[in-house]
């Protein structure tokens, strides 16, 4: 069992802190600045969180020290899950929890706006949602229904009375996220996949960042994913 949650806790660590050889070394990176930032925001210091996908859990350590209480969901059970559910189908009492983190799993629901809508009903009066979704960027696996566009994810966010959305990289870094991607897939035999993660990947990851961060374009058309903050 700790060998299980050890491993679980070190791919947790690798979203929160990825490595340059990551393909998604851009977005995650970015993710973790704009999480942070929105949940530095939110105020209380004995907050009940509940996190949907919570198998890895990586955005726990940014709200650790603020915690009353920290529920993981998902549908698979792993050593980091309390409670094995859908999204879709929340199996708790209406305004329960503070917050709720959702990131990486909207794609995964037949209908999101079923499941914004539970979250709704689960967080107190004023609690928030952070999420995250997909935009342009690889499918995973076969299970996936969706990829999102800001007016989709206003609309399956309706239930909620404010809804901030904006994209974790820009066209720019998209780019760039996308090929470092696609090449990544493209490499058929694990050695040869290995050898592109430590040669192209971080070349195209380090030049996505320097034109990002030398703001050249605001222009989020191929943005790879979004973040949202959604208020009650």
């Amino acid at each position: 069992m700790k060998d299980k949650r050890a491993q679980l806790l070190k791919i947790a660590d690798g979203r929160l802190h990825p490595s340059i050889t990551n393909p998604a070394y851009l977005v995650l990176r970015r993710r973790r600045l704009i999480l942070d930032a929105w949940l530095k925001s939110i105020s209380g210091e004995r907050l009940t969180v509940l996190d949907i996908g919570g198998r890895y859990q990586p955005y726990r350590p940014l709200i650790e020290d603020r915690l009353k209480r920290y529920v993981a969901l998902d549908v698979l059970s792993t050593a980091l899950v309390d409670v094995v559910g859908k999204g879709e189908q929340l199996p708790f009492k209406s305004e329960t929890f503070d917050l709720i983190i959702a990131t990486g799993v909207f794609e995964y629901f037949a209908e999101p706006r079923v499941a914004a809508t539970e979250m709704h009903r689960v967080l107190k009066p004023s609690g928030h949602l952070i999420l995250s979704v997909g935009a342009i960027t690889p499918r995973v696996v076969d299970i996936e229904h969706w990829r999102y566009l800001p007016a989709g994810l206003k609309f399956a966010l309706g239930a909620f009375s404010k809804v901030t959305i904006v994209p974790e990289i820009t066209s720019v870094g998209g780019v760039f996220r996308l090929n470092a991607s696609a090449i990544s897939n493209f490499a058929k035999y694990e050695f040869v996949r290995q050898i592109v993660h430590h040669t192209v990947v971080p070349v195209l990851n380090l030049t996505g960042l320097l034109l990002e961060g030398a703001h050249i374009s605001s222009n989020d058309q191929i943005a790879s994913n979004y973040a949202a903050l959604a208020k009650k």
